[in-house]
């Protein structure tokens, strides 16, 4: 679903605004059988990218989208109601009722079109009502970007509050807190992890079955143009392991990756090779702060001596490292067990 949601973004994004599209998003459900969030659609009069629900709501979104149009407003929001016969031929558990928003394609709304299109996590507050529109976006790590200024800026200032924890959790999120009054709907769009490893050993296979089960995408190279070509597009949570002492490789990959804000970048070696391997990056140009946040050795320090105990090692690594915890025991920590 994330990933499709990408794809489709990137293709929302070659609309034109002489298309007049707007941008549609469900932000709350009731019924249905559950589904997950993360869907977007752009309606434009020629065409439509995507759709919500299995194309369910189409003729909905249609009569709303041409209600934006003809308004001045940047966006509007409705709840849409969908019977269980309709709802169950389309595809879904039952039928239910979902609160859509659309948006104009205004600047702000490309700009989260972008993010999203390069598969990286970002977190989006949307103002709800009868004029909605994108009030700002977080990125993991940054400050809030706000959208369009308006009269309700001042009484969105715990925007950027609400929003941080949930962009830094890096999960598929969609809520709607009050804030002074005023009712936003916050969402974080988060691409599935998908994996590279360089090398091929029992090592390599003990990793990729490992990530399986937490249901990551993993690809075993061993030449340096294929590892290219699968690391092409790769976000914020995804994940490059070097197992491969062939320097060249890992240095030319890293370099490639070095401008993917949040990816996890780990390397099998001694802490002679990893010295090698910093100098290297180093000579070639790449970013100190890249150098310094490579995992090499790589691994948590877990006692491992298999390679099926060395891939749960690198395993739990990866997961700290996306969720932007420091491993440490549960029996240390007192907040959440889980997340």
């Amino acid at each position: 679903m994330a990933f499709e949601t990408a794809q489709v973004a990137a293709e929302i994004l070659v609309l034109g605004d002489e298309e007049n599209p707007v941008l549609a998003r469900i932000v709350e459900m009731r019924g249905f059988g559950g589904r997950t969030s993360g869907e977007i659609a752009a309606l434009a009069p020629s065409r439509t990218v995507g759709s919500l629900m299995f194309g369910s709501l189409q003729g909905a979104l249609s009569d709303l989208a041409s209600r934006l149009s003809s308004s001045g407003e940047p966006g509007v929001e409705e709840w849409v109601e969908l019977g269980d016969a309709e709802a169950v031929s389309a595809g879904l558990a039952c039928g239910g009722s979902a609160r859509v928003a659309l948006l104009r394609v205004d600047p702000i709304v490309r700009k989260v079109l972008g993010e999203i299109a390069r598969r990286r996590v970002v977190g989006v507050a949307t103002l709800l009502g009868p004029t909605a529109r994108i009030v700002g976006y977080l990125l993991p790590g940054g400050t809030l970007v706000e959208g369009s200024p308006g009269p309700d800026a001042p009484a969105l200032s715990g925007v950027e509050q609400e929003l941080g924890p949930m962009v830094r959790a890096r999960r598929p999120e969609s809520r709607i807190v009050e804030l002074s009054g005023l009712l936003v709907h916050l969402e974080v769009f988060s691409p599935p992890s998908r994996l590279v490893v360089v090398g091929t050993s029992e090592l390599s296979a003990a990793i990729v079955a490992q990530f399986a089960l937490l249901g990551v995408e993993a690809r075993v190279c061993d030449m340096l143009e294929d590892a290219e070509h699968q690391i092409q597009g790769f976000g914020s949570n995804d994940a490059l392991v070097l197992l491969s002492h062939d320097h060249s490789i890992g240095v030319q990959l890293i370099g490639i990756l070095a401008e993917v804000p949040g990816i996890y970048i780990g390397a099998l070696g001694s802490r002679h090779t990893q010295q090698a391997r910093r100098e290297l990056l180093e000579e070639a140009g790449v970013d100190r702060r890249v150098v310094d946040n490579i995992h090499g050795p790589v691994g948590l320090d877990l006692g491992s001596r298999t390679p099926a105990e060395t891939a749960v090692a690198i395993a739990a690594e990866f997961l700290a490292h996306r969720s932007g915890r420091d491993p440490v025991s549960l029996r240390a920590t007192s907040g959440a067990i889980n997340g």
